[in-house]
């Protein structure tokens, strides 16, 4: 994503990217559908659920927007505290 940003940069074209944890959509729905695998991925995060589709369009619309003109070569972590509570 950092060298993107460089690359492009002087052209005014910012690159971002947003890196999921586990959302609950229908590719995944079949070992969500068990209770222990649920409750695993659960609470493997600091939130204490999964994602919905949902939670990932406010941070993707933000991005995308003028709200972050200034934000290029970033990579944010929509993962509910996945990352943070693996460390």
């Amino acid at each position: 994503m950092q060298s993107c940003a460089v690359a492009l940069g002087k052209y005014n074209i910012r690159c971002n990217a947003v890196l999921p944890g586990t959302i609950a959509t229908d590719i995944n729905k079949e070992d969500l559908a068990d209770p222990e695998k649920l409750a695993y991925m659960s609470s493997r995060t600091c939130l204490g659920r999964l994602g919905e589709p949902e939670d990932l369009a406010g941070p993707i619309v933000f991005l995308a927007s003028d709200m972050s003109r200034y934000v290029t070569g970033a990579s944010l972590l929509v993962d509910g505290g996945l990352f943070v509570n693996l460390q």
